[in-house]
This record gives structure tokens, C-alpha cells and sequence, in this order.
């Protein structure tokens, strides 16, 4: 039974899912709120999330250029040779062209009209930048989760750890007692035999509260960048929070507050610009375009620098693309109708772990109600027995039996209490609230 009992403490531990960095050492006793943050500050898929949206901001930027004027110089010389003389009678020779060719110009493009092409880009990379926000929250929320999970599992294997190192106290003090009074002929073998079994299998148990909460810490190690072999002091304790469990309420504000449902909208709306983009591919764009500088070579003073410039206006007018833009905005629309169809997708998910967190919270308490009951008869049981002991008219064994029962009843609210902050955590997760406030 009490190997049973710890096998089930440990399983609930694996597999029950849960739910501004200070200047904190190591060495110091940690809160949630403490690990989340240093989590979120050491994880290093996180900071690659955090630089994908440095890289879209980026890009917004660049394609705000193309609405911008466009202005370059250049400086040219060239060396001719041989020179190119013509001769008019009576009047002398002139050259046709200069030996060292000077051009010095600078020159202004500015896109006037490309019906909508470059502002609708520039709206897209914007929503891409959004949607690059949403997966860097999508992996905190994740972290953090985790992050809990790993920490309450810690608290809950310590609060464990305590509870039977109290009752391997007890045991040992039963043994001294039924040693004395083995000696005095007041007591059997058996008494002091049964008492060492059940010492053995109390630390046994230790050891494997133990283990699995090594592991446990490893892990939350792990993902604070911590050593290894760093101490881990954590603070914190299971209480109960009274929570509103109106389920239609609930998923309403999961569907505000949830970071996949904000993460779905925008995708919408990235799409929806997508397929704005692909169909004015083919509209026609007009652009102004002004050059203007010094250069030599004009006759009759080839030598000499003067001032000119050309000033035009280009119209581009896509006339066949081989069906490109037909094709492009197919495809774009196609992943649109695509990601619109996961609306009902995830309205089905957020409905179904809404309400099946509510359940289990409701199931925590009725839970908790009925541990409390349970571990307050215990109570007075074990005063009972403890008095009937006293008084010699029950044996040894029966007041550990009754310890057992006792200690099985503070297990069984320490774990109906940590159930409870599970369910509690898998609501928060599951409305989309936080895991700290």
C-alpha cells in the first residue's frame, strides 16, 4: 500500500500537466515569479524569437523606401585618344571631341503612382512583424507554463519529502520505545521487527520522493541556464484561489485573451494582404525621373564644362505575364481559405480544454472538501490511539497502524491540494491568463 501510494505521488508528478529579471544569485530562494523571468531571459529559442521580430521591423522599413525618392551621383572621366581633328578652310581646325572627358551628374527617382502595389507591401510586412510577435508570446506563455509546471512539482515532492521524514521520525522513536520495552518483557520481537519493516520501506520511499525530484530540478535547471549542480532554493506554497467557473464566460475571454486566437486573426489579416499584393502585380506604375549635372564635350568649346539635364516621366504597363499574377493571387488566396478554416479548429480546442479544466477544477474541490473531513478524523484517531496506547490497552502495532492511516491522510490532502493547483494553473492556461500576475 505504501510503496502504491508513493508510485501514484511520483506518476502525478510526470505526467499531470500544470500549468524584469532580478538581480537574483543562485544561491537565493527563488519565487515562481523569479524563475518565470529568468526563464524567459536565458532561453535562447526565445531571444531568436525576439530577433525574428527585430528582422520584420526591418523589413517594414525597407519597404517603406520604394515610396521614397531615390537620389545618386555620379562622376565619370575618360581618357580619348587619338584625338579627332576636322579642318575648315579659313577658319582653322577644331576638334571633334575632347581628350579628357569630365561628367558629373546627380539624378532623382520618385514612383508617383503603382495603383496601391508598394503601400499594400508595406501594410503586409507590418502584419508580418505582428505575426512574429505572436510566436515569440506563443513561447513565453509556453516557457512559462513549463516553467510551473517544473516548480510546483518541486514544492509538491519537498512538501512529500517533509511529511515522510516526519513519519520516519515517528517510527524511530517507536523502535526505541518497543526496544525498552522489549527488555522489560513488556513487548514482543515481533513489535520491534514490524516497526524496523515498516522504518525500511518509509526510506525507501524517501529515496524515491528523492530521485524524482532531482530530476524535477535538473530540469528547471535546465531552463534557467542554471549549472547543473547549482543550489536550487524555491519558495512558494499551494493555496486555494476562489475562481468564477461560468464556462461560457470563460471562453469568451479565452477567445480575447488566448495568444493562439490573437495569433489566428493576425494570420487572417497577413493573408488577406497577401492576396491584396499578388492581384496588383499587373497595375501599371508611373515614375518621375530628373538628371542633372555638369559635363565637357559640347561643340564648339569641347573643353569647356556646362550645366544640362533631362527631366521624364516613365509609364510601365504590364501587358502579359504568361497568367503570373492569376497564379499568385490563386495561391494566395487558397492559403487564406486555409487559415480561415482553423477558426472552427480552434474554437473546438479552446471550447474542449475550457471546459475540461473547469471540470477538474470543480472535481479539486469537491476533493478538497472531503480530504479535510477525512484528514481531521484522522487527527483524532491517532489522539485516540495514541491515549489508548498510553493506557496499555492497545498494542504497538495498532497505533502504527493507525499513524499509517493518519500520514496516508496527510498525503492524500497534500496531493488533492496540488491536484487542485493543477487545475487552477490548466484554467489560467486554458483562458489565457498568466501564470503570474
Amino acid at each position: 500500500m505504501r510503496h502504491l501510494r508513493v508510485n501514484i505521488l511520483i506518476l502525478l508528478v510526470l505526467f499531470l500537466p500544470l500549468s524584469a529579471f532580478p538581480q537574483t544569485s543562485e544561491a537565493d530562494s527563488l519565487s515562481l515569479e523569479d524563475a518565470v523571468r529568468i526563464v524567459l531571459a536565458h532561453n535562447p529559442a526565445l531571444k531568436e524569437a525576439s530577433d525574428s521580430v527585430a528582422v520584420s521591423l526591418a523589413r517594414v522599413d525597407e519597404s517603406r523606401t520604394a515610396l521614397k525618392p531615390n537620389f545618386a551621383g555620379s562622376l565619370s572621366y575618360t581618357r580619348i585618344g587619338p584625338l579627332e581633328v576636322l579642318a575648315v578652310p579659313g577658319l582653322g581646325t577644331f576638334e571633334l571631341y575632347p581628350a579628357n572627358n569630365f561628367d558629373l551628374h546627380a539624378g532623382l527617382r520618385q514612383l508617383i503612382y503603382d495603383g496601391g502595389r508598394t503601400k499594400e507591401s508595406v501594410r503586409l510586412s507590418t502584419s508580418e512583424v505582428a505575426t512574429a510577435e505572436d510566436h515569440r508570446d506563443l513561447m513565453k506563455r509556453d516557457l512559462a507554463f513549463e516553467t510551473a509546471q517544473l516548480f510546483d512539482a518541486i514544492l509538491f515532492l519537498q512538501e512529500s519529502i517533509r511529511v515522510e521524514n516526519d513519519h520516519v521520525r515517528d517510527l524511530n522513536d517507536h523502535i526505541q520505545i518497543s526496544r525498552k520495552k522489549l527488555a522489560i518483557g513488556t513487548a514482543t520481537e515481533l513489535e520491534v521487527l514490524n516497526t524496523q519493516v515498516r522504518l525500511v520501506a518509509a526510506q525507501n520511499q524517501i529515496v524515491d520522493l528523492e530521485n524524482s525530484m532531482e530530476k524535477q530540478e535538473l530540469a528547471l535547471r535546465r531552463l534557467m541556464g542554471f549549472e547543473s549542480v547549482a543550489p536550487l532554493k524555491l519558495r512558494g506554497e499551494f493555496t486555494y484561489r476562489e475562481m468564477a467557473l461560468d464556462p461560457d464566460a470563460l471562453i469568451k475571454d479565452a477567445w480575447q485573451k488566448r495568444p493562439e486566437a490573437r495569433a489566428l486573426q493576425n494570420l487572417i489579416r497577413t493573408a488577406d494582404l497577401q492576396v491584396r499584393v499578388a492581384g496588383l502585380r499587373d497595375r501599371p506604375s508611373v515614375s518621375l525621373n530628373i538628371l542633372g549635372g555638369t559635363k565637357n564635350g559640347y561643340i564648339p568649346n569641347v573643353n569647356t564644362w556646362k550645366l544640362d539635364y533631362v527631366a521624364a516621366v516613365q509609364v510601365d504597363v504590364p501587358i502579359f505575364d504568361g497568367g503570373l499574377t492569376r497564379s499568385l493571387k490563386a495561391e494566395a488566396e487558397a492559403g487564406l481559405t486555409a487559415i480561415k478554416n482553423r477558426t472552427r479548429e480552434l474554437d473546438d480546442l479552446i471550447r474542449s480544454e475550457v471546459l475540461q479544466a473547469v471540470s477538474d477544477v470543480k472535481a479539486s474541490e469537491e476533493k478538497l472538501r472531503s480530504v479535510e473531513v477525512d484528514i481531521e478524523q484522522a487527527k483524532k484517531a491517532l489522539e485516540f490511539a495514541r491515549a489508548r496506547y498510553e493506557a496499555g490497552t492497545i498494542t504497538n502495532l495498532d497505533l502504527l497502524d493507525t499513524e499509517d492511516a493518519f500520514v496516508e491522510a496527510q498525503f492524500l490532502k497534500l496531493r488533492a491540494l496540488y491536484e487542485f493547483v493543477l487545475s487552477q494553473t490548466a484554467l489560467d492556461r486554458a483562458t489565457g491568463l498568466p501564470v503570474t500576475d
